[in-house]
């Protein structure tokens, strides 16, 4: 019977954010409510729902054994959850969908220097990821070199657990993912083979920089980026828009669970995905509910660690980690084997300040509506090409306030913002803002 509540309530949390993003968002499908939506679909419903018919699926049961633990944690999560729809619902004002697309589709039209854009993508990708192998001392690449790098996902471990990931050398990035973005905005305004073309060899070019990297959820970024690219500028969802979107998903799941090989485990996809504390995850809710006692929380702290994340661990060798999944881990779970737990989103507000951490959730709602509509009106993608950062830092803002930590996110964000603002004043046309008769935001009018 607990079972059933349990899948109830995941049920109702997953179709709540799906009803609200449908009635209010401002892009189809790829809105802040639909997002929260998919992560606790895979991180809430499909989980608990597996773990009802293969409880030794679960990952918390390898460290809670606590009666009832399940349903405490469930009860916290979609506390959470509701209350992020809440913060939503309370920031929406009236905003015209088709005046954002008109704007984001003049800017895409328009863009410039297509040949320097994709020149430097693909220098700047194929640069970094030779350095990175090279500070992982790689020298060439086998099935052998791929399998340990899909293992080893950190260097230069201390005693603490801490290591470094290359984070910072990973910035670099995003220029190719911000070029992929660029040339299949152009590409799909302008109908140009060739733009496509271009944008699909980035596209290859990140896939395999993600097959080394050994980190999934970039296939995940990948697809969501090229989605969100085509929902912004008003994509139709014709017949052969969901054939490429299936293909991609499939490509995805093959790839992903060619990486889980790679890592020497033999457990299936399935089993990666509900036995991880990826997406808007039931295990951490219930590990941190069980396990933070009043002596462990943090009130605030951990969402301040971002002030000294800039300094490079090569400077600072004993720099504390700025993602709370090393505290998660280590402080909170007693493990000290290195590495991390995605603590989530509802997890390190539970962290920093007990039950009560559930308001964070409205906070947060009631940002993702502000950034939805000021990264969309009109007015902002004509002086700035601001719905471009849409898919380039607040969808990755979202999934890390769902999945992971607030201040890991910010240091690197603000690293790629530079470049992203210095590739937007090279190759995205601006134009000056007067105005119109038709409503953007809050009934005023801009295009």
């Amino acid at each position: 019977m607990e079972s059933v509540l349990i899948i109830v309530l995941a049920l109702f949390c997953t179709a709540t954010p799906l009803w609200l993003g449908a009635r209010y968002g401002v892009v189809a499908l790829v809105s802040p409510m639909h997002l929260l939506g998919y992560f606790c679909l895979f991180g809430f419903l499909i989980k608990v729902a597996v773990f009802a018919a293969i409880p030794e699926f679960a990952f918390y049961t390898r460290f809670v054994d606590t009666s009832g633990a399940l349903m405490t944690g469930a009860l916290y999560l979609s506390a959470f959850v509701l209350l992020v729809c809440l913060g939503y619902r309370c920031a929406v004002r009236p905003m015209r969908a088709k005046v954002s697309i008109d704007a984001a589709s003049m800017v895409a039209a328009n863009l410039c220097r297509h040949g320097i854009l994709f020149s430097l993508a693909f220098g700047t990708a194929a640069l970094t990821l030779a350095l990175m192998l090279q500070a992982r001392g790689v020298s060439g690449l086998s099935l052998d070199v791929l399998s340990q790098l899909n293992t080893d996902k950190q260097i230069n471990v201390n005693a603490k657990g801490i290591g470094a990931t290359l984070a910072g050398l990973k910035t670099l990035f995003v220029v190719p993912k911000f070029a992929f973005v660029l040339l299949l905005a152009q590409g799909l305004v302008r109908q140009n083979r060739l733009l496509l073309a271009q944008a699909a060899i980035l596209a290859g070019l990140l896939v395999f920089i993600a097959l080394v990297s050994g980190d999934r959820f970039e296939l995940v970024e990948l697809l969501v980026f090229g989605a969100a690219t085509h929902l912004i500028l008003g994509g139709r969802l014709r017949w052969q828009t969901w054939a490429i979107t299936v293909v991609a998903a499939a490509t995805v799941l093959l790839l992903s669970a060619y990486m889980t090989a790679l890592r020497g485990n033999d457990a299936g996809l399935l089993h990666q995905i509900v036995g991880s504390t990826y997406f808007l995850d039931i295990n951490t809710a219930v590990m941190v509910t069980d396990r933070v006692r009043p002596d462990m929380q943090l009130w605030g702290e951990s969402y301040l660690w971002w002030s000294f994340g800039w300094v490079p661990r090569a400077i600072w060798v004993d720099k504390p980690a700025i993602d709370l999944g090393v505290f998660f881990k280590r402080d909170v779970m007693g493990l000290t084997t290195g590495g991390a737990f995605n603590v989530t989103g509802p997890g390190e507000a539970f962290i920093n300040f007990g039950w009560a951490g559930v308001s964070v959730g409205f906070a947060l709602g009631w940002l993702y509506r502000r950034g939805e509509e000021v990264l969309l009106a009109s007015r902002n993608s004509l002086r700035y090409g601001a719905f471009l950062l849409y898919p380039m830092l607040f969808y990755p803002f979202i999934q890390a306030t769902l999945q992971s930590s607030f201040s890991g996110f910010i240091v690197g964000a603000a690293a790629q913002m530079v470049l992203i603002v210095g590739m937007i004043a090279v190759f995205v046309p601006r134009y000056r803002v007067r105005a119109m008769a038709q409503p953007d935001v809050g009934g005023r009018a801009y295009v």
